[in-house]
C-alpha cells in the first residue's frame, strides 16, 4: 500500500515523461542543479543557526539549543564532504531513482532540524522570540524549497515538514492568538509549493528540449551522411583561401574528375570559364556568385553556369561561412544541385506567365506590366499611348450554340487577324475570354487612334471559316488616350472599358472614345446600385400584377407578378434599368426572395382557381437555394404549390443543364408549375422541351406584335402552339394589344393571353377591386367583352 502511494506521488511529481535510459540521465542533471547551490546552502544553514544560537543563548532551554546546533553543524559537515567528493570524482552519466529518494530523505532530515527552533522558542509573549523564529522559518522554508526545486519530491517534503513543525508551535502557543500568523504562513507555503511545482516542470521541459535538440543533431548528422552518399546533390567545403578541403564522391563525379584531382584546387577556378560572352547570363551569374563570396555572408540557391563540352549546365549553390572561435573567417561549407532542367522549365513557365497559351498574344499580366509605363516617375517621363479595348459581340452565343472548341478556334483566327493589322511596336494582348487590347505607343491623337480602330474593325468584316462552317463575328471598341484621359494604368483601362460599354450601347460594330460624362454615368450606375441595396429596407419595391386571361371565354386565369421600384427622388425606375444591375451585383438574390414571398402572400388571398406567375432570374436560379426558398414562401403564405408558376428563360437552362433539370424536377414534384418565358428567341428550344419538366410555353411578345403583318411570323406562332399541344403544354401569348391579335391567337389554338388589350399591370389594391366585383375603367370593359 505504501509503495503504491509512493509510486503515485512520484508519477504526479514527475517533471518529464521519457524512457528510463533518458530519465537516468535527467536525474543526474537534477542532482547537479542542487549540488551547484550546495556551498550557498551550507553557508545559509550555518549563518541562520548562528543567529538562532545568539538570539536564544539566555533561554532556559539552552542545552537543547546546543544539541540542535551540534546536529546542524554535523549535518552541514557531512553535506560539505559529500559535495567535495562529487567535485573531485568523475561525474556519473546516469542515476537511479534511489538518488532522488536519498535527496528527499536528506531534505526531510534538514527540515526536521529547522522545525525544532519554533517548537523550542516560539512564544507570542516575546516579540523578539516570535519575530526571529517566524523570520528564520519563513526564510529557510522559501530558500530550501527553491534550492531543491529540481527535485520536487524533496522540495515539497522539506516545505511540508518545516511548515508542520511551525504550525504545531503556533498551536501550542495558542491557536487563537496566533491565527493571523498561522493563516499567513499557510498562504505563504502554498505559494512556495505552487512555485516549486511550476519551476520544476519548466526545468523538466528544458531537459526534454535539450534532449530532443541533441537527438535532432545526431539525426542531422546521419542524414547528411546519407545525403552525401545517395543524393544527386553534393557537398562542398573550402578553407579561407577558397581551396577545397572536403571533396565528396558526388562532387568529383559532377566535375568529371577524381577526388584526388580536386583536392587543393580553388573552387572558384573550377567554376570559371573562358567561354563566357561579355554580358551573357552565364558571366553575370558568376559575377553575382563572387559578390556573395566576397561578402562572407550566408547565401542560398545562387545560380552559376558551368561549361559542359559545348553546352552549359546550371548549378544552384547554397553555403554559409565558417568562423573560428575568434571570429576569423576560415572557409565555406555548402551544397550544390544541378538545376539545368529546372531552369529550362522555369524559362518555359515565364513564357507561359506572360503569353496566352491559346492565341500566343500577351496575357493580362504582361499587358498590365507594359501599361504601367504610362505612370510618370522621377526617373523618366511617361510615354503617350492609345489604348484600344475590344471584345467580340455575342461571343457567348457562339460558345453556347457551336461549342467551346469552335469558340477557341474563332479566338485564334481573331488573334491572327489582329496581329496582321498592328505594327511590330504595338502591344497586342488577350486579357481573358473574348477580351483583347491594343497599346500603340507614341501616338495619342484622336485621328491616329480612329485610324487604328478602323483597321481593327476590318479584322471582323469577314466571317471565320471553321472546318467549312462560316461563323460571323463582330466587335466593339473602346478607346482611351494617355496622358489625355489618365496617366494611371488602372484608370486608363477603366476608361477604355467605359468607352467599350458606350460603343455597345451605340449599336455595336463601332468604336467610342472615352468622355468625361461616361465616368458620370458610371457613378450614377454605382449610386443606383447603392440605392437598390436599401430599397428593400425602405419599402420602395412594389409588385404590380398583370392579368392572364383565357382567350376562349375571357375568364381570369391568374396574374404575372411584375417588380416596380418607386424611388423617393428618382421616381419610378424602369425595370430594364435596375433588374440587370441587380443581376450583375447579386442583389437579385434578396430582391428575388422578397418578390417570391410577397407574390405568394398576395395570391393566397385570391380565389382558389387563380395562380400567380413569378419570374426567376438565371442568377437567382444558380446561386440561391431556390427549392428551399419556394418551400418557405409557400409555407409562410399558405398558398398551394399548384397555384404558383415560376417563369424561367432558356439561357438559364443552357448554363448548367444537369443542375437545372434536377432543380426543376424537384419543383415539379412539389406541385409548382414551370413556364418557359420568351419561347422561340433562345437556343435549341426543341431539345429543352423534350428533356425538361415544363408545364407552359410563353410566346414572346416580338412574335405577337408582328403577327398581324407577317405571314411568316404567324406560321412560327402556329408551329409553337402545335408543338405545345403535342407535348401537352399550355401556351400563353405575351404582348396582346389588339383585337386582331386576340382573334389570330384564338383561331391558332392559343389558350391564354396577356397584354394591354386586357389590362395593364396593376397594384395590389386594384387587383382586389377587380376580384371583388367592382372593376373600374377599361379593364372591366375588356374582361366583360371577352366573357
Amino acid at each position: 500500500m505504501i509503495t503504491t502511494i509512493r509510486n503515485r506521488l512520484d508519477n504526479w511529481l514527475s517533471i518529464y515523461r521519457v524512457d528510463e535510459s533518458i530519465a537516468a540521465e535527467f536525474r543526474v542533471q537534477q542532482i547537479r542543479a542542487i549540488q551547484r547551490l550546495t556551498p550557498l546552502t551550507i553557508f545559509a544553514n550555518l549563518f541562520n543557526a548562528s543567529i538562532v544560537c545568539v538570539a536564544f543563548r539566555d533561554s532556559l532551554r539552552w542545552p537543547a539549543l546546543a544539541l540542535w546546533a551540534v546536529f546542524i553543524v554535523t549535518l552541514m559537515a557531512f553535506t560539505g564532504r559529500a559535495w567535495q567528493r562529487t567535485q573531485r570524482g568523475r561525474a556519473p552519466r546516469r542515476a537511479s531513482r534511489r538518488v532522488l529518494r536519498r535527496a528527499t530523505v536528506h531534505a526531510s532530515v534538514l527540515a526536521l532540524m529547522w522545525a525544532a527552533p519554533p517548537l523550542l522558542f516560539y512564544t507570542r509573549d516575546s516579540l523578539d522570540a516570535s519575530l526571529i523564529t517566524t523570520a528564520i522559518t519563513a526564510g529557510m522554508l522559501c530558500a530550501g524549497g527553491f534550492a531543491l526545486v529540481t527535485v520536487p519530491q524533496a522540495a515539497i517534503s522539506y516545505v511540508g515538514i518545516l511548515l508542520s513543525g511551525f504550525l504545531v508551535a503556533l498551536v501550542i502557543d495558542g491557536a487563537g492568538r496566533n491565527f493571523d500568523i498561522l493563516l499567513l504562513v499557510l498562504i505563504y507555503s502554498m505559494i512556495v509549493v505552487a512555485s516549486v511545482i511550476a519551476s520544476s516542470r519548466t526545468f523538466g521541459a528544458r531537459l526534454m528540449a535539450e534532449a530532443e535538440a541533441e537527438r535532432q543533431k545526431q539525426l542531422v548528422g546521419l542524414l547528411l551522411h546519407d545525403f552525401e552518399e545517395h543524393s544527386s546533390d553534393w557537398l562542398w567545403e573550402t578553407d579561407s583561401d577558397g581551396v577545397l578541403v572536403h571533396v565528396s564522391s558526388r562532387l568529383a563525379q559532377t566535375f568529371g574528375l577524381s577526388q584526388n584531382d580536386l583536392h587543393r584546387r580553388r573552387f572558384v577556378e573550377l567554376l570559371a570559364s573562358d567561354q563566357w560572352r561579355s554580358g551573357s547570363d552565364e558571366a553575370q551569374a558568376f559575377q553575382a556568385f563572387m559578390l556573395h563570396i566576397q561578402k562572407s555572408a550566408p547565401f542560398r540557391d545562387v545560380p552559376v553556369a558551368v561549361a559542359d563540352g559545348g553546352d552549359w549546365r546550371w548549378w544552384a549553390l547554397t553555403a554559409k561561412p565558417l568562423f573560428d572561435d575568434g571570429g576569423a573567417h576560415v572557409g565555406w561549407r555548402g551544397v550544390g544541385a544541378d538545376i539545368t532542367e529546372n531552369r529550362r522549365a522555369a524559362l518555359e513557365m515565364a513564357s507561359l506567365a506572360n503569353y496566352d497559351s491559346l492565341t500566343g498574344l500577351a496575357n493580362r499580366y504582361h499587358f498590365s506590366r507594359e501599361l504601367a509605363r504610362i505612370h510618370p516617375t522621377a526617373a523618366a517621363e511617361a510615354p503617350a499611348c492609345a489604348l484600344l479595348f475590344l471584345d467580340l459581340d455575342d461571343f457567348k452565343h457562339i460558345n453556347d450554340s457551336l461549342g467551346h472548341v469552335v469558340g477557341d478556334r474563332v479566338l485564334q483566327v481573331v488573334a491572327q487577324r489582329l496581329r496582321a493589322r498592328t505594327r511590330p511596336g504595338d502591344l497586342l494582348a488577350r486579357l481573358g475570354g473574348d477580351e483583347f487590347a491594343v497599346i500603340r505607343w507614341g501616338q495619342h491623337s484622336v485621328a491616329s487612334a480612329s485610324a487604328l480602330a478602323q483597321q481593327v474593325l476590318e479584322a471582323f468584316r469577314e466571317p471565320c471559316d471553321i472546318d467549312g462552317a462560316s461563323v460571323p463575328i463582330a466587335s466593339s471598341i473602346g478607346i482611351a488616350l494617355a496622358p489625355d484621359h489618365s496617366s494611371d494604368p488602372d484608370t486608363l483601362l477603366k476608361h477604355a472599358d467605359m468607352a467599350l460599354y458606350a460603343a455597345k450601347a451605340a449599336g455595336r460594330r463601332t468604336w467610342r472614345f472615352f468622355e468625361r460624362n461616361m465616368d458620370e454615368r458610371a457613378q450614377r450606375r454605382l449610386s443606383l446600385c447603392n440605392d437598390l441595396r436599401l430599397a428593400l429596407e425602405r419599402n420602395e419595391l412594389e409588385l404590380h400584377y398583370q392579368p392572364q386571361v383565357h382567350l376562349g371565354d375571357g375568364r381570369l386565369a391568374g396574374f404575372e407578378a411584375l417588380l416596380r421600384w418607386n424611388h423617393p427622388t428618382r421616381g419610378s425606375v424602369p425595370p430594364s434599368e435596375f433588374i440587370p444591375l441587380a443581376e450583375e451585383t447579386g442583389l437579385i438574390l434578396p430582391v428575388g426572395r422578397w418578390v417570391l414571398r410577397q407574390a405568394c402572400r398576395t395570391a393566397a388571398r385570391w380565389p382558389e382557381d387563380l395562380c400567380v406567375a413569378v419570374n426567376v432570374s438565371a442568377v437567382q436560379f444558380s446561386r440561391s437555394n431556390l427549392i428551399q426558398e419556394v418551400r418557405e414562401a409557400l409555407s409562410a403564405s399558405g398558398l398551394p404549390a399548384s397555384r404558383l408558376e415560376l417563369e424561367i428563360t432558356e439561357s438559364l437552362l443552357v448554363d448548367d443543364a444537369i443542375t437545372a433539370r434536377e432543380t426543376l424536377s424537384a419543383l415539379r414534384e412539389m406541385g409548382v408549375r414551370v413556364a418557359l418565358d420568351d419561347f422561340g428567341t433562345g437556343y435549341s428550344s426543341l431539345a429543352y422541351l423534350r428533356s425538361f419538366p415544363l408545364t407552359k410555353l410563353k410566346i414572346d411578345r416580338s412574335f405577337v406584335l408582328s403577327m398581324g403583318q407577317d405571314e411568316g411570323t404567324r406560321a412560327i406562332v402556329r408551329a409553337i402552339i402545335a408543338l405545345a399541344d403535342a407535348l401537352h403544354l399550355e401556351t400563353t401569348a405575351e404582348g396582346v394589344e389588339t383585337e386582331a391579335d386576340h382573334q389570330i391567337l384564338l383561331t391558332k389554338g392559343c389558350k391564354l393571353g396577356q397584354g394591354y388589350l386586357y389590362a395593364r399591370p396593376m397594384n395590389e389594391q386594384s387587383v382586389a377591386k377587380l376580384l371583388n366585383g367592382s372593376p373600374t375603367g377599361k379593364l372591366a370593359e375588356r374582361v366583360a367583352a371577352l366573357a
